[in-house]
């Protein structure tokens, strides 16, 4: 009795999981680019959401790194 409800759970999970761990084609210098705005727009990202703006900063940082952008 317990096989016919745990295998049919065991499938949807597995489905699940498999479905959410595939990522883009391509490593990150093909599926990226550097993230950009005006000075005004910049400064209201800024004072805004500050960890949004620290994180376009360090994709940027990467970026310039290893893609040579």
């Amino acid at each position: 009795m317990w096989k016919r409800k745990t295998i049919p759970l065991l499938l949807t999970a597995s489905l699940v999981v498999s479905a959410c761990s595939q990522s883009p084609a391509g490593d990150f210098c093909d599926i990226a680019e550097p993230i950009r705005f005006d000075r005004e727009v910049a400064s209201v990202v800024v004072t805004g959401d500050r960890a949004t703006a620290e994180t376009i900063d360090v994709q940027n940082r990467y970026g310039e790194r290893h893609c040579g952008w």
